[in-house]
């Protein structure tokens, strides 16, 4: 018990340093390079973690299997072979991609909205061969369930972008070209974070070993993990190619187009992500349980975990949605500076709720062994929003992107909730929590809207924001503790219940 609430706590302790610390870079950049410049640099990462998901993803996590797998028989020299195994591996492919960018640079650049999404994508190249470095041994790290040292080099890496950023805007790059500047700070990065995690690797013991017999093995177990990723991860450079155009089809510039897409991705959905942090860490905890009590057909607790688990989802979500709605203009001004970045947060709270249902019902899924279904059932959302982003944009303009994610992640979390209701004969009674949660938000958020706007008069933004998204949240809270709607410690209680009571045993 003590071991999962210790993992679960470092996780998440790291998480929320890793993402406070990218969220004030966001800001900083929103600031330093502006929507336009954000937007070109969005459009560039998007496609580079395609890239990325190729050795980020199936490679790493069979790694850790397979050190799990390996520590029962207490065979270090597999250990490490598959280690080995799985660097060379990564590395190859790393080369093959960075090749095939450097040949078909033309195509790359045909497809970009401006021609320094390719300088960008250039910069960022490099990391591909450090990254099958940091991601490999990491993957080592987490098999050995040393959540420390895996989140913190998480955190460094992000510690070292942003010092790595600052110091070149300061130095280097100007004004017109520092989205380029992102980009070399981001391979500097992940350089930085290779040569640490490996440094770690060989100081605690690690070896390369003989690699010939686990190659086979290795590829295996990676492969069908890894198409699924990069599968997933394709969508949003498409959309991130797609939105520019067909805004500038309708009658906006590159500019504005570039300048919208990046105000929405850069500066509006970081902020609907904030709920993903403690939601994310309590979806990591609960797949081992599920599996357990999966293997043991012990059907209560898996209701009582799933229904638990997704009612925090949701209060968490609608949590936010009182200030995100009420507030959302002032809090962009603040932020970004930019008060579009605030009507776009005030139009797009609702997208909070699927998006953490989706969270939680993927991590079921996955505990059930339907991986593949979950990601057929994303396909199917991701058609919605691809024809939303193309059919759209003329009615009503980049707001086509978040009426499009968020019919994308209400089907896919029905799709899910079906299937696991069809799975375990368990009926997920959500809806009703969610109209009650979202008749709540809504006269709070107001609240907060009005109190800001006497607030104003009086004092700064800061201040009128904290008083203002202060009372709302907390109107917010007081009302769903009145009826009962919200008890975050009872979830985890009904979570975690059958790790007490076994210990008890």
């Amino acid at each position: 018990m003590k071991s999962i609430f210790k993992a679960v706590f470092t996780i998440t302790l790291f998480a929320v340093f890793t993402r406070a610390l990218g969220f004030l870079f966001r800001i900083y950049l929103s600031r330093t390079i502006g929507a336009e410049g954000l937007g070109v640099y969005q459009i560039a990462h998007s496609v580079f973690v395609v890239l990325e998901s190729f050795i980020a993803s199936g490679i790493p996590l069979t790694v850790s299997k397979f050190y799990s797998k390996f520590e029962l028989k207490k065979d270090k020299k597999a250990q490490f072979g598959t280690t080995t195994a799985a660097f060379i591996i990564g590395l190859i492919i790393a080369i093959v991609l960075c090749v095939i960018v450097i040949l078909f640079k033309d195509v790359f650049a045909l497809i970009f909205a401006d021609p320094r999404c390719i300088l960008i994508l250039m910069c960022m190249l490099p990391s591909l061969l450090f990254c099958s470095v940091y991601a490999i041994f990491r993957g080592y790290f987490w098999g050995q369930k040393n959540f420390f040292l895996v989140s913190f080099s998480e955190f460094f890496e992000q510690v070292f972008r942003i010092l790595a950023c600052v110091i070149l805007f300061a130095t280097t790059f100007n004004v017109s070209n520092r989205s380029i500047g992102v980009g070399i700070a981001y391979t500097l990065s992940t350089l930085v974070s290779s040569i640490f995690i490996l440094t770690c690797y060989f100081v605690k013991g690690g070896k390369i070993s003989k690699p010939k017999s686990y190659f086979k093995p290795v590829l295996k177990s990676a492969t069908p993990i890894t198409g699924v990723r990069v599968a997933s991860n394709l969508l949003m450079p498409i959309i991130a190619i797609i939105m520019p155009l067909r805004l500038v089809a309708v009658g906006f510039t590159n500019e504005q187009a570039l300048s919208q897409y990046g105000t929405a991705m850069g500066m509006t959905f970081p902020l609907l992500l904030l709920p993903a942090t403690l939601i994310g860490s309590l979806a990591m905890a609960i797949v081992p349980e599920l599996s357990y009590n999966m293997a043991n057909n012990n059907k209560k607790d898996i209701e009582t975990r799933i229904q638990s688990s997704l009612k925090f989802a949701v209060a968490t979500s609608a949590m936010f949605l009182p200030a995100f709605i009420g507030l959302g203009e002032p809090i962009g001004q603040f932020l970004f500076s930019n008060i579009d970045a605030g009507y776009y947060l005030s139009y797009a709270g609702w997208i909070m709720i699927p998006m953490g249902i989706n969270t939680i019902t993927n991590s079921v899924l996955n505990s059930l062994g339907l991986e593949t279904k979950g990601f057929r059932n994303a396909l199917i959302g991701s058609t919605f929003l691809i024809l939303s982003v193309i059919i759209l944009p003329q009615f009503i303009g980049i707001l086509s992107l978040v009426w499009g994610i968020g019919i994308n992640m209400t089907i896919t979390a029905f799709l899910n909730a079906r299937m696991i209701t069809k799975r375990t004969g368990i009926k997920l009674n959500i809806i009703k929590d969610i109209a009650l949660l979202s008749a709540i938000a809504l006269p709070c958020a107001l609240l907060g809207s009005f109190t800001y706007g006497i607030c104003s008069y009086v004092f700064s933004s800061f201040f009128s924001l904290v008083i203002s998204g202060g009372l709302c949240t907390g109107m917010f809270l007081l009302i769903c503790s009145i009826f009962k709607l919200f008890n975050v410690f009872s979830y985890f209680a009904n979570i975690f219940k059958y790790k007490r009571k076994k210990q008890n045993m």
